[in-house]
């Protein structure tokens, strides 16, 4: 039979078995059949967040420590009823919410409820967390799905206040994410490319090459910055001590880069905000030529039309803030939880389907760029040409994109966010 032929076999046999790709690889090798890269990618119904599966037919169930059958999950996740789940304010929240419910049903067979609170301030998750276990009752939140360093500071704690729950049968995804960006037993990332770094018009200032090029007196009344005090300035610091060459854990390194930020870049600052609706109607309107903030405003800025906006990818690299989740030690809801977080990671959440409704902008805030190699193949045709400008390919990822030592940053973020403070006059 030719190769061909048995690889439509075995595809027809993947979609209607509903198998995974870790079900559908496993077949593959079995037959001998060398699945080029856009079939395996596809599985079946484009990787589904389907559950892994023991040989007898059986789902190894994280937190709950059981092996369970399909039957006894499905009992379990109509008994849980509702899933909470701490995240952003995302445009496509609705559509997201929508989208999760219609998964539960179709695969679950349950009717629930994804209560999806949406807060750019995630610092309240954390503290009602801890007012929460403190107090003996159980969390608010199933799931947290916020910055990293949220998740460093849960596990600084004490006594952690994060579940372990990988590896999970209920979670096969966490395997296709890539090494650095998963913090097993406890977490997990969701996002690849967060990062506070430099949004720019290319044309008005395509000299832009690293954190220290913030100095240059071309940016004279040209230039925002995040407001002292957050992780977006924070990220600064590290990016300009890492220009120039020192090392963020020596107090002396870590002073020459607020020193220099101080003197060097404050001089071009024309405001200091993190306000993104400000940010954008200054670039647009050429009153500044960059300004300081998330990577995902070049690439909004972009899909809407702005095609002079780019990032910079700073020579000497990006500190990465991305976001993890995690789940609470006593969640009400521990099983519907790991399926949330399975299911953000599927291909239909990471890689919205035309069939979401959503308008490019609002997709690419969902989206942040490849959690591993598997996910490549679904990046949108309309996006093919541009993508890799506006997300980190996995080899930038492993070069130049950096992880932060979060409980170094915890123990000093509050003197050096006094000495910038104090010498820029916020």
């Amino acid at each position: 039979m030719r190769q061909d032929t048995r690889i439509s076999e075995l595809m027809a046999e993947a979609a209607a078995s509903r198998w995974n790709r870790r079900t559908l690889l496993a077949r593959a090798a079995a037959m001998g059949i060398a699945l080029p890269i856009a079939a395996a990618a596809r599985g079946a119904a484009a990787e589904d967040a389907t559950p892994v599966t023991d040989a007898d037919g059986k789902i190894m169930v994280g937190i709950l420590n059981k092996a369970m059958t399909m039957d006894e999950i499905k009992a379990e996740v109509a008994k849980e009823g509702s899933v909470n789940v701490g995240n952003w304010t995302y445009t496509g929240n609705d559509t997201l919410i929508a989208k999760f419910v219609e998964y539960v049903k179709n695969t679950y067979g349950a009717d629930i409820k994804l209560n999806y609170e949406a807060s750019q301030a995630p610092s309240t998750y954390i503290t009602n967390l801890y007012t929460a276990l403190q107090s003996g009752n159980a969390p608010t939140y199933d799931v947290m799905a916020i910055e990293e360093n949220y998740w460093a500071e849960a596990m600084s704690q004490p006594e952690p206040v994060a579940q372990e729950f990988l590896p999970s049968g209920l979670v096969p995804n966490a395997d296709r994410v890539v090494p650095m960006l998963s913090k097993a037993p406890t977490a997990i990332g969701f996002q690849a490319s967060a990062t506070p770094g430099v949004v720019y018009d290319k044309e008005r200032a395509p000299w832009l090459k690293d954190w220290t090029d913030l100095a240059d007196e071309r940016l004279k009344g040209k230039l925002t910055m995040p407001k002292p005090g957050d992780v977006t300035s924070g990220g600064f610091l590290l990016g300009i001590c890492a220009a120039l060459g020192k090392d963020y854990k020596d107090p002396a390194g870590m002073q020459e880069a607020i020193d220099f930020a101080v003197q060097k870049i404050h001089p071009n600052v024309l405001q200091y905000t993190t306000d993104s609706a400000t940010l954008q109607q200054l670039l647009r309107n050429g009153v500044v030529d960059a300004v300081g903030f998330w990577n995902s405003l070049a690439r909004m800025e972009f899909l809407s039309g702005q095609t002079n906006t780019a990032f910079m990818l700073a020579e000497s690299g990006q500190f990465l803030v991305n976001g993890y989740m995690w789940i609470p030690k006593n969640a009400p809801h521990p099983v519907l939880a790991q399926i949330f977080v399975n299911w953000r990671l599927s291909d239909e959440c990471q890689f919205p389907a035309e069939s979401w409704g959503l308008e490019n902008g609002p997709w690419a805030e969902l989206n942040e760029g490849l959690m591993g190699p598997s996910y490549e193949s679904l990046i949108p045709e309309w996006f093919k040409a541009d993508y890799f400008n506006y997300y980190p390919t996995i080899d930038q990822l492993n070069t130049k994109y950096k992880s932060v030592d979060w409980d170094y940053y915890a123990a000093n973020i509050e003197g050096w966010m006094d000495a910038y403070s104090k010498g820029i006059g916020q």
